[in-house]
């Protein structure tokens, strides 16, 4: 364990030397002032470079923060969901706890309806809690999956050609005994 720290951070001082080598400026020295003074030739005029280096317009990309904030409002809806669904699980280990409690008294116990009403209400919450999370659920994974078919609607960038910036989706449907659907695809 202590030689792999070792080789790690060995590795590690060793990239960190390499970019520094490989990307830090050139330094330039001065030359020391001679003793004697020569003079100094006459200033030049700017004379442009004969091989222009232009770099090329920074891309500017099409895409908007729609898909992210899509995607992070799915996110939050799947999250909900799930505290949804975790609350219909205590909500029937509840109901099932009552329903255990009313079928182990007699007959004619008048705890018997307290049992009943609390195994009623419990079943009631489970059911309202888990068609919640359902539809919570759906909307949260709709809306990830449109976030990300919007990011590749968006497109990438200006500089590249319009024919391969956009996606083509389609639909198409599909049927077997027994099965009905759709799929959805997109090429670029």
């Amino acid at each position: 364990m202590r030689t792999t720290r070792v080789r790690l951070g060995t590795m590690a001082l060793g990239a960190a030397m390499m970019a520094f080598t490989t990307f830090a400026p050139p330094a330039h020295a001065e030359p020391a002032p001679s003793a004697e003074a020569e003079p100094s030739p006459a200033p030049r005029a700017a004379v442009p470079d004969a091989s222009p280096t232009t770099e090329p317009p920074p891309v500017k990309s099409n895409r908007t923060a729609w898909p992210w904030i899509i995607m992070g409002g799915g996110v939050v809806l799947i999250a909900t969901a799930t505290v949804l669904e975790l609350h219909s699980v205590k909500e029937a280990d509840r109901r099932d706890a009552a329903e255990t409690q009313l079928f182990a008294l007699p007959q004619g116990d008048p705890a018997r309806g307290e049992y009943a009403q609390s195994a009623s209400s419990h079943d009631d919450a489970s059911k309202s809690s888990r068609t919640q999370a359902l539809v919570l659920g759906t909307v949260g994974f709709l809306a990830v999956a449109g976030s990300v078919v919007l990011w590749f609607v968006e497109g990438g960038s200006s500089a590249s050609s319009p024919a391969s910036a956009k996606a083509k989706p389609s639909l198409v449907p599909s049927f077997a005994p027994g099965y009905a659907g759709a799929s959805f695809g997109a090429s670029f």
